[in-house]
């Protein structure tokens, strides 16, 4: 009898799934947008979808198609989506009419998951609060009051440098850097040292890096089927993160903040801020219908522990994995035109005249040829590559 059930149940789904994709599929067309021919339930990004190319390239070629279009239409797996090419319309989008695109993909899912209730995954009301009193965060102050942490850092960086020149001549530096940065972090973030650089083996900090950014076939399909069948994904009971990594989290960040009896220390990293939001109970900002006109609308939400941890977890991916990435592309671009390399090591080498061999905060705005290799690897090889809008 089962196996009946399955003869008929399965067919059924799949004629389901065909019939909905197929009137899904007219909608470009109904709309006279200019799109392309999408293919059965992975539409025009099957060679994302199945992890062959990555989403940037895909999203550039489907451009490059119409190059003198404003917008193109495409279908990410059976999903209308709109590729915005005119800068004003992106403008638009991301300002003037932002009310109408606050969401990411699956943003309304974020609830499903303790590491997606952040900043990141957040929007409506909801993101617009959190953004107004995060945001005080990283002022130029207290950016500057954390400076002491990442020089702390790089001190012990630069002698693992100079251990691995001696070793050979060869290094690999894109590990090495992801050592520095999940230390960095790790001090600034959760007010911890990780010893990354000095512990290298069987360090907890660098394995439950290595899990968050595993690349494995079927995690990353994972995390494409959750921005394009969130529904389903969820309903499955899979989560973007494994269980381990929300466990990790939260005894690390439980025992932080009761190490501290939930008070700021004198430390000021990022812990010593977001125990300042803790003890206030709540944190009050503005709607998002005040863009529309409705002035002076407030709304209030509560802080509790999730909340702090979710926060902690967003800072740790950002910061540790995007800042290791840009860091290894600036080196490996340096390292292929050494007149460039020659001119980055000169511009250091005239600031730290200038200021005595002592490095300060101020260094960030003081090195514009340091920056602009920087700005010109971003510019290169893009971290996200691709942002998203939902409404």
């Amino acid at each position: 009898m089962i196996a009946l059930y399955l003869l008929l149940a399965i067919p059924l789904a799949l004629y389901s799934i065909y019939f909905i994709s197929k009137r899904k599929y007219q909608y470009w067309e109904r709309k006279k947008v200019s799109h392309l021919p999408p293919k059965p339930i992975l539409g025009n990004f099957s060679e994302y979808i199945l992890q062959k190319k990555y989403f940037g390239r895909v999203e550039q070629e489907l451009c490059q198609t119409f190059p003198e279009e404003p917008y193109v239409g495409t279908y990410l797996g059976t999903e209308p989506t709109l590729i915005v090419q005119d800068p004003e319309l992106i403008k638009a989008v991301m300002t003037k009419d932002y009310y109408y695109f606050s969401g990411r993909e699956a943003s309304n899912y974020s609830e499903k998951e303790l590491i997606t209730r952040n900043l990141f995954f957040s929007y409506g009301d909801k993101w617009k609060v959190q953004r107004q009193n995060l945001t005080p965060l990283f002022s130029s102050a207290k950016m500057k009051n954390m400076f002491h942490l990442i020089e702390k850092c790089a001190h012990v960086f630069e002698n693992l440098i100079d251990q691995e020149v001696q070793k050979s001549n060869d290094i690999e530096v894109r590990a090495l850097i992801g050592k520095f940065t999940m230390d960095a972090i790790g001090n600034c973030a959760f007010g911890v040292e990780t010893r990354t650089m000095v512990k290298t083996e069987n360090n907890p900090f660098t394995k439950i890096g290595n899990v968050i950014f595993d690349t494995n076939w079927f995690r990353a399909f994972k995390l494409v089927a959750r921005g394009i069948w969130p529904a389903i994904f969820y309903g499955l009971g899979y989560k973007s993160q494994p269980v381990d990594v929300d466990k990790f989290f939260t005894n690390l960040m439980t025992e932080t903040f009761k190490g501290r009896d939930y008070k700021p220390t004198t430390r000021n990293d990022f812990v010593d801020l977001m125990l300042k939001l803790h003890n206030q109970k709540t944190v009050t900002g503005d709607s998002m219908s005040n863009m529309k006109g409705d002035a002076g609308k407030k709304l209030t939400l509560e802080i509790d522990d999730e909340f702090l941890i979710s926060q902690c977890f967003l800072f740790f991916a950002a910061g540790f994995e995007t800042s290791a990435t840009t860091l290894s592309y600036t080196l490996f671009e340096l390292a292929k035109n050494p007149a460039a390399q020659d001119l980055a090591f000169q511009d250091v080498e005239n600031y730290l005249r200038r200021n005595d061999n002592v490095l300060k905060y101020e260094c960030v705005t003081e090195l514009p040829y340091v920056e602009a290799c920087v700005n010109e690897a971003l510019r290169l090889y893009p971290v996200l590559g691709v942002i998203t809008r939902e409404e």
